[in-house]
């Protein structure tokens, strides 16, 4: 969502399947083979007025050919300003994604994406919204040689919040057979209202493959608009197995 969109989805089209990893927020159009299972763990620390330190594991595993499942369970412990600390499990993410379009010679990956976040978190205790949100998006890979390109486009349904339009694009270059280096923008925006109400932030990182099935992540965030935190950092594991 922001004026970025046009240049990166041109870019899209001029450059082999591709698949984000941590710390990217952006993901890929490959769906899990069936049978496999990744899981992941993340950790990342945000400085804002409440400071929070953010855990979370993601399981994925293939369904159906080009059909996987997923679900996010976070977990947070953040200092309040004016109301001491607090700690707890925030809202769980189900979802899901199918890849539609695989591996065309001119054409970048295509998939569509569902998300349901549910209102498992306590709002009361700032630990997520305690509200559900329904998440559809579509998701674009494409690599040309060392680099991959990444967009998401997509729109987010909130009860009893303002609808968003959201936005991750993200590029990586491999350096070499075990590290990428990964940078992308990414952020939502409200129907309406002007720039700084919207969450906008930027990423820089790497990732490291230990070895076939464990990939190490680093990431740095610093926010463009005034509604996001002055930076986060984040760090986690990648585990993959069968497939």
């Amino acid at each position: 969502m922001k004026k970025y969109i046009s240049l990166f989805i041109m870019s899209l089209v001029f450059v082999s399947n591709a698949y984000a990893a941590r710390p990217l927020a952006t993901d890929d159009a490959g769906a899990a083979d069936v049978g496999a299972l990744e899981l992941e763990y993340g950790y990342e620390y945000v400085n804002a007025t409440d400071k929070e330190y953010n855990h979370s594991v993601v399981l994925k595993t293939g369904v159906l050919k080009n059909l996987d499942l997923g679900v996010e369970i976070p977990y947070q412990f953040i200092d309040l300003e004016d109301e001491g600390d607090t700690n707890g499990f925030s809202d769980i993410v189900i979802m899901s994604k199918w890849n539609i379009l695989h591996e065309q010679e001119r054409l970048p990956d295509f998939a569509l994406s569902f998300a349901y976040k549910t209102e498992s978190g306590n709002d009361e205790k700032s630990l997520g919204t305690g509200r559900p949100e329904y998440t559809f998006t579509g998701i674009f890979s494409k690599q040309f040689n060392k680099i991959t390109y990444y967009g998401n486009l997509g729109c987010s349904v909130k009860k009893e919040f303002e609808d968003t339009f959201n936005y991750c694009f993200a590029l990586e270059y491999s350096l070499n057979e075990k590290i990428n280096l990964v940078g992308e923008i990414f952020g939502d925006t409200l129907l309406s209202g002007k720039f700084d109400d919207n969450a906008t932030s930027g990423l820089v990182g790497l990732n490291y493959a230990i070895n076939d099935a464990v990939t190490y992540d680093l990431g740095l965030a610093s926010g463009i608009s005034e509604a996001e935190p002055d930076y986060k950092v984040s760090t986690g594991f990648t585990f993959a197995f069968g497939g």
